[in-house]
């Protein structure tokens, strides 16, 4: 596996175990110095997952022997510290920049999404807004987490030294709002709200459908080859109506008043109506019709493309035997 000659230490509790995990599952060695407190015992099992504890007295022979340290933003103590070697990598992960002006707000994982813009366009225009499910600020600070001692241990190779970088949970779901942040830098526009509406140019077309056994995602978008290949199946089922006189090659669907896009949405959705999802995998598959699966978690239990590359793993979690998501990548040996 990737990194399997790599030894981790791990003292994040929650914020930024997410790492740890994800290096794990990269095949490194990596040792867990403090438990995680919050969330439910399947949370804090999954945060332990792939990780080994070890002892607070045998801490500080592991860092010595360690490549990378992963920590959060509470200072290390004398003797934690002075098991700092020069070819070490350190993380540290904390809720915001330490000495900002953010520094003393509330950091959960509500306040910090809130904070980062995420929840401003999240949910429905008329309704307030949402949050994420799940911890999703604490797992975006993870993956950057992972992500820069990763990019560290790229850095060590070519000289031999150890770097110490700092993730900002804050940041890091900032930059998972990616557009939005942009707008405000180059149009001077706050993001709203459009709940299952993705507006381009002068309306909006729907992404969120249900078909008949769960939900897809599709849009009407400028993709001439796209849209041939959508009405296609419709006109296939007699159920294309005007559809099947639109020139996709003279229409410009972001121009297209949304009067309109309701019409034809409202054909689509009579049509998806009467198809499975797996049905329809086989036909956008086929003839390139641009439409996605939503996927609940009993279709990913069930799919045959992630048992195949061996995605699963059995740990015990609060007395069940439970499958979890296991190694990121596999090499094939060749």
């Amino acid at each position: 596996m990737m990194l399997e000659h790599i030894r981790v230490v791990d003292l994040t509790k929650d914020l930024g175990s997410y790492a740890g995990t994800l290096l794990a599952r990269l095949g490194a060695n990596v040792v867990q110095g403090a438990a995680p407190t919050i969330g439910d015992p399947a949370q804090v099992e999954m945060a332990r997952h792939g990780k080994h504890l070890v002892a607070p007295e045998d801490l500080i022979a592991v860092i010595e022997r360690a490549d990378i340290l992963l920590r959060g933003p509470e200072p290390l103590s004398p003797e934690l510290a002075a098991a700092r070697h020069p070819r070490l990598i350190e993380v540290t992960i904390q809720p915001f920049d330490a000495g900002g002006t953010n520094q003393a707000r509330p950091a959960t994982d509500l306040t910090i999404l809130a904070r980062s813009g995420l929840m401003t366009i999240v949910g429905d225009p008329d309704r307030p807004p949402l949050t994420l499910p799940g911890q999703q600020a604490w797992a975006l600070a993870g993956i950057q987490g992972a992500i820069a001692a990763l990019v560290a241990l790229n850095a060590r190779a070519a000289d031999g030294l150890g770097q110490a970088a700092s993730v900002s949970a804050y940041r890091s779901a900032v930059l998972a709002n990616y557009r939005e942040p942009l707008m405000w830098e180059w149009a001077g526009r706050v993001g709203t709200r459009t709940g299952n509406l993705l507006v381009r140019g002068k309306s909006g077309v729907r992404q969120i459908w249900p078909c008949a056994d769960g939900y897809v995602t599709w849009s009407f978008v400028d993709n001439p080859p796209m849209m041939r290949a959508m009405v296609g199946r419709l006109v296939g089922d007699a159920m294309a109506g005007l559809l099947a006189d639109v020139d996709w090659d003279a229409v410009l669907v972001a121009d297209t008043p949304r009067e309109t896009l309701v019409i034809w949405e409202e054909l689509v959705a009579a049509w998806l109506g009467t198809k499975a999802k797996v049905v329809l995998t086989g036909l956008s598959n086929t003839h390139g019709m641009g439409l996605s699966v939503i996927a609940d978690v009993g279709d990913v239990l069930v799919s045959d493309h992630l048992a195949e590359r061996g995605l699963w793993e059995e740990t015990e979690v609060a007395g069940q035997t439970v499958r979890v998501p296991g190694p990121l990548f596999r090499e094939s040996g060749a």
